[in-house]
């Protein structure tokens, strides 16, 4: 019996190294989260919905989550800031940067008349 408990401690304090260690890299990796124009534009739209996430998660929003798909309501991205403000964010991403094609405005009209501006 003592020596399964033995086992069960050094076991259990390695999960807890290893926990607390993904944790910190995953600080770091948010904290130097960068993304250039190019990096950006080569993304699928759905990666683009994802890096507006990481973005959130970087700059505080410790609840930011990625939403878009069938059904969302126009909304890809929510989070709430540190000063407790929510965040519905709706990604509309170009190919190609200014080559590609418009992002159609019907669903940003759309969100402009639910908030009343």
């Amino acid at each position: 019996m003592v020596v399964l408990g033995a086992v069960a401690a050094v076991g259990g304090t390695v999960w807890v190294h290893r926990y607390r260690q993904q944790q910190t890299w995953d600080r770091v990796r948010q904290q130097a989260l960068r993304y250039g124009l190019p990096e950006l534009d080569a993304l699928h739209h759905r990666d683009f919905e994802y890096a507006v996430r990481d973005l959130m998660l970087r700059d505080g929003c410790t609840d930011a989550r990625q939403i878009g798909g069938a059904g969302d309501n126009g909304a890809d991205v929510l989070a709430t800031d540190p000063l407790g403000r929510s965040w519905v964010i709706q990604v509309k991403h170009r190919r190609d940067g200014d080559r590609g094609s418009p992002v159609g405005t019907p669903d940003l009209q759309r969100v402009s008349e639910c908030l009343g501006s």
